[in-house]
């Protein structure tokens, strides 16, 4: 209760006290910056506007003379990334299409896996968009990859109206091993939704003896960022309980990302492309847009995960990366709702486009957005997550999918009862049609044909 309630002039005071101390020791740039932004746990970010490379290359010169180690540099489409760590992480990035130059001062020095780990390969990379339980609730998101090694990368988890998806996801990644106790290796989050974490929540509050866990990857922002205002209650609470309970588990490593960055979990390789950090001085009224965006890349594919970014993320997206968003299978941006739009599905000219979300929901936005038509146009094959878990191996080939039968149907009465929603006869009876729709390249021109 005191977090929601002390004054802005205390919370501005704290702020700016954190941003001068953690700045104090980090030679800066002559000239100042345009805005200061307090992303959150500690971490502070200036951005400079109007910037050329070379500020980038002398800000670089500066640490280094300053003692600073040189930890990762990278390089995507004409955007530049160093990360420098001394006592604290020195995150440099410039975006030239959007001239921004940023130094972000990250208190969290945690070490991450910069290169590909060779592992005993006894098991097939697989993907899976895990169906995640629709009975009550439309949204949620669950993507599985198993490593060569038989250990995962989970992106993501379920609502908390997903009522036994806690259970679910254990069971499945025990199926998958066969382990009785499965290894995630890296568990990543998009952004601090209810439908993205709170199953991952009851697993670490109800089963952390059934499942190892090495590493979570996340950026959430602080609850008092531009536009958080505007934020609903669930949503703020959701971001403190989230912290709370990982401060429970310290055997679990967190590693909080930033764009540019590259790290591996065992054989698959991942870029951040996209965190809150990068969308501000964008106003985050809509939490959508604190969404991390990154692409995973093994077996010779790429995977695209926008996870649920919205207006204000995908006009950095397209702006910074343009076509190094190109991949072989994309996640479909915020359930297919209004997300990215249709010139970042372009740029991405995914073959396999995943729609995480309801057939109810996806036939209802399938009119209103164009994105969801371009990404369905370009794709070879698509697939609804309420239809049933699709399975994906790698390296990705069309023809090559397999959807499990549907494991969960809509309750009718518990969605009224909980939503009001009603639905026609009509709806009800072609949504156990629709779970046996799987779209290859011949039923999505029949259905575009429509």
């Amino acid at each position: 209760f005191f977090l929601f309630t002390r004054s802005e002039t205390t919370n501005l005071r704290l702020r700016l006290n954190i941003m001068d101390k953690i700045f104090n020791n980090i030679p800066l740039p002559e000239r100042n910056p345009q805005s200061e932004y307090y992303c959150g746990g500690g971490c502070s970010m200036l951005l400079f506007e109007n910037a050329e490379k070379a500020e980038l290359v002398k800000e670089c010169e500066k640490l280094k003379n300053a003692g600073f180690e040189l930890y990762q540099k990278n390089g995507i489409h004409s955007n530049l990334f160093f990360t420098f760590r001394k006592d604290i992480t020195v995150h440099l990035s410039f975006f030239s299409a959007l001239k921004q130059f940023r130094i972000i001062a990250d208190p969290c020095i945690s070490e991450y896996q910069r290169e590909e780990i060779q592992v005993k390969h006894t098991s097939p990379t697989v993907l899976w968009q895990f169906e995640v339980d629709h009975s009550l609730i439309d949204c949620g998101m669950c993507y599985i990859i198993r490593c060569r090694d038989g250990s995962f990368f989970v992106i993501d988890s379920a609502h908390f109206y997903s009522i036994n998806d806690d259970i679910r996801i254990i069971n499945f990644l025990k199926k998958q091993s066969g382990e009785k106790k499965p290894r995630v290796a890296g568990w990543y989050f998009s952004h601090c939704h209810e439908d993205h974490v709170d199953k991952f929540l009851d697993i670490l509050r109800f089963h952390r003896d059934e499942i190892s866990i090495d590493t979570l990857y996340y950026n959430f922002p602080s609850m008092e960022c531009k536009g958080s205002e505007c934020w609903d209650y669930a949503s703020k609470i959701k971001l403190k309980l989230f912290e709370d309970e990982i401060k429970k588990h310290p055997d679990i490593k967190s590693v909080r990302l930033h764009a540019g960055q590259v790290f591996f979990v065992k054989n698959i390789k991942i870029t951040v492309l996209c965190t809150h950090e990068d969308v501000y001085p964008a106003s985050f009224e809509d939490f959508n847009n604190t969404s991390t965006a990154i692409v995973a890349e093994t077996e010779n594919t790429r995977i695209l995960f926008p996870g649920d970014c919205s207006v204000e993320s995908d006009k950095v997206l397209c702006k910074a990366y343009e076509n190094d968003l190109k991949c072989d299978i994309v996640q479909v941006s915020h359930h297919g709702h209004t997300g990215c739009s249709s010139e970042f599905y372009e740029y991405a000219g995914a073959k396999c486009a995943l729609f995480p979300v309801t057939s109810i929901k996806f036939d209802e936005d399938y009119p209103r957005h164009k994105a969801n038509r371009r990404a369905i146009e370009l794709a070879r094959e698509w697939y609804v997550a309420s239809n049933g878990t699709v399975e994906i191996p790698l390296p990705y080939g069309s023809k090559k999918t397999t959807v499990y039968p549907d494991e969960t149907k809509e309750d009718w009465n518990g969605i009224y009862q909980l939503w009001c929603y009603e639905y026609t006869d009509e709806i009800k009876e072609n949504s156990f049609w629709n779970k046996n729709r799987h779209f290859s390249v011949t039923k999505k021109e029949q259905r575009l044909s429509k």
